[in-house]
């Protein structure tokens, strides 16, 4: 390939002992790689482009189709499942299981004419949220719909949530439910908010008819108030994503009886799960487990922390990266993992009631 040789470092036998990273990245577009090498289909997104498939697998177990876990932005890309993140050079390495010396040395032959014809995927422009906006369009929403549907406490119901537990989340704050109709919830949110605050909050795209979050009638509001997580209650068609999140990184804190002892978990479902499952603890539930903030955890000083994130390989890496940080503030911290845990705290709660 002509000129590339200019970027080895050869030693007096011709042996390539060093690679110029540089060159490297500047040469092979991270998009490409992740389409070419990986087979992985572009989703933009919102400042970004997504895709379904990690360089870390099989380490990082495949997700389902309809995933989207790897963000790929200004020539870096990261994981959300398994946490891993890096350069063009660190895929290769990951994907190739070799060194990154090796991975350098095996993307510098790449086809350097065909690169130069690879036309990169545009993300869609990055939206410009106002998180007090999002506040006031969840206020208002919950204060005309304070108790949830029938279509919610039946879907939650086949997850093994009461209809108890899902009224006290709608009394205190962290969940809201709309109609499950797309059509009849847009009619609602745009009486109830209406398009201009939904706008300024990003919920509601200029170009789009309607809001994505019409389409997604569970809506989780977290402990800041200012951001919020929007679920489908089914499962997702092609394309779709299952939930998402708006607003400002923040837990959900279900606040219990027993004001020395917590439990640690992911997401809003596993809240009320643990809720359901009879503990009386405070649930601290985060946006993902890689998502939280050190300070979070401030107040569980000297307190007894009981970890019960998902069973499996993200899972497990969050447990080693927050074990030390509760251990800083002296929490006396617990893994929950009985016999019979087939899956996260709702498999398991389904499993308690029949529902699998």
């Amino acid at each position: 390939m002509a000129g590339i040789q200019d970027h080895f470092k050869r030693d007096a036998n011709g042996n390539v002992y060093e690679v110029d990273f540089k060159y490297v990245r500047n040469h092979v577009p991270l998009n490409w790689f992740f389409e070419h090498m990986l087979d992985a289909k572009p989703k933009p997104m919102s400042g970004a482009i997504r895709y379904g498939v990690c360089p870390n697998e099989p380490a990082c177990q495949a997700a389902s189709v309809h995933s989207v876990k790897v963000c790929v932005k200004e020539d870096s890309w990261k994981c959300f499942s398994c946490g891993e993140h890096g350069d063009v050079v660190a895929a290769a390495a990951f994907y190739w299981r070799i060194t990154h010396r090796e991975a350098g040395l095996e993307l510098m032959r790449a086809d350097v004419d065909m690169l130069k014809h690879y036309i990169p995927p545009k993300p869609e422009t990055a939206i410009e949220r106002d998180d007090s906006a999002l506040a006031l369009v969840l206020q208002k929403v919950a204060e005309a719909s304070p108790y949830p549907s029938k279509d919610a406490l039946a879907y939650l119901g086949g997850r093994g949530i009461s209809e108890r537990v899902a009224r006290e989340a709608c009394e205190r704050g962290i969940l809201i439910t709309i109609p499950n109709d797309a059509f009849q919830a847009k009619a609602f949110l745009t009486e109830v908010a209406g398009k201009e605050l939904m706008e300024r909050a990003g919920l509601w795209k200029p170009d789009k008819k309607a809001p994505a979050c019409a389409f997604r009638p569970l809506w989780f509001r977290s402990q800041s108030h200012c951001a919020a997580e929007f679920r489908l209650m089914r499962e997702p068609r092609d394309g779709e994503k299952k939930a998402m999140r708006y607003g400002g990184k923040s837990p959900w804190i279900w606040e219990g009886q027993t004001p020395d002892d917590y439990m640690l978990v992911e997401g809003p479902i596993d809240c009320l799960s643990a809720v359901e499952m009879g503990s009386k603890r405070t649930i601290f539930a985060l946006p993902g487990c890689e998502n939280w903030e050190p300070n979070w955890f401030q107040m569980m000083a000297e307190k007894n922390v009981l970890m019960a994130l998902d069973p499996d390989k993200p899972g497990y890496a969050a447990v080693e990266k927050l074990k030390p940080v509760l251990e800083a503030f002296e929490a006396m911290v617990g893994i929950f993992n009985p016999p019979n845990r087939i899956g996260d705290l709702n498999d398991q709660l389904k499993a308690m009631r029949g529902l699998i």
